[in-house]
């Protein structure tokens, strides 16, 4: 008996031992995230994202491999840090709420800045230029957003979009209104004729304006910017100069250009420093 005490104990003191020594490895790797405590997993970024906003986060052909502008970015984040990445794909309207119970680190999906979210969230500097637009069918004669007057326009809920046009039926244009969970059901409606207009990103919009044989074009654009940034809990300050110092890296070695360029066509990340 007093043989397997001391088994016993020896076990528990080599297994301590073990713990702090993986203890002390896993700080090298890991962030600490300011004052909500929150510590990136030893070896692991998780990022929090809508797979369905082409071409920033889709699917590839099989229906299951994440693809995009962001999801390129993100693996190169990862890389760069010599992190593994671990995608959380999330519904666009619980995504904040996902970040703000610690469910994933960062959301990198598209992120508009905007002054009302940087109130409640933490958003890094922004890495990819954007704007509000309006996309009609190339037959269309809606040349404003004026012109959406008695007609119907789509858009993804919960978006920026969504917001802008609300703010314009407020503001007494009637307009059909129509949300829909994905932007890629908005332009589905749109490709059927079912409705008259898509309000979106720009970004987006030059996923579908992107081919020479493209049914739509581009009439409006809002004055006001939108550039995309990565966002973060509120008090993860760390985390966050972690993750511009990387972004910081890939832009200067050329890596954020390649993957701009890859999908838009140019480089969309120049000029917003």
């Amino acid at each position: 008996m007093k043989k397997l005490t001391a088994l016993f104990l020896t076990m528990i003191m080599l297994l301590t031992l073990l713990a702090g020594c993986g203890s002390n490895g896993s700080s090298e790797k890991s962030t600490e995230s300011g004052e909500a405590g929150i510590t990136l997993e030893s070896g692991k970024l998780k990022v929090g994202t809508e797979i369905g906003y082409p071409p920033m986060e889709y699917f590839d052909e099989d229906g299951a491999t994440p693809i995009g502008f962001d999801m390129e970015l993100a693996q190169a984040l990862a890389d760069q840090l010599g992190l593994e990445l671990e995608l959380v794909d999330t519904a666009w309207d619980g995504i904040f709420a996902g970040v703000d119970t610690d469910k994933y680190d960062v959301i990198l999906s598209s992120v508009s800045f905007t002054e009302d979210r940087n109130e409640k969230y933490l958003l890094s500097k922004t890495y990819v230029a954007n704007a509000p637009v309006i996309v009609v069918p190339n037959d269309s004669t809606i040349a404003d957003i004026a012109d959406l007057e008695g007609k119907s326009v789509a858009v993804q809920m919960e978006t920026t979009a969504d917001y802008l046009i609300q703010e314009y039926v407020g503001n007494g244009l009637k307009t059909d209104l129509r949300q829909y969970e994905k932007v890629i059901n908005a332009f589905d409606e749109l490709l059927a004729g079912r409705v008259d207009a898509v309000c979106t990103d720009s970004v987006v919009a030059a996923y579908y304006l992107g081919d020479e044989a493209s049914n739509y074009k581009t009439v409006w654009q809002a004055e006001t910017k939108e550039p995309i940034c990565m966002c973060m809990k509120k008090g993860n300050d760390a985390l966050k100069e972690t993750l511009e110092g990387a972004l910081d890296e890939l832009k200067a070695n050329g890596k954020l250009a390649e993957i701009a360029t890859k999908y838009f066509g140019e480089d969309i990340t120049a000029d917003l420093d």
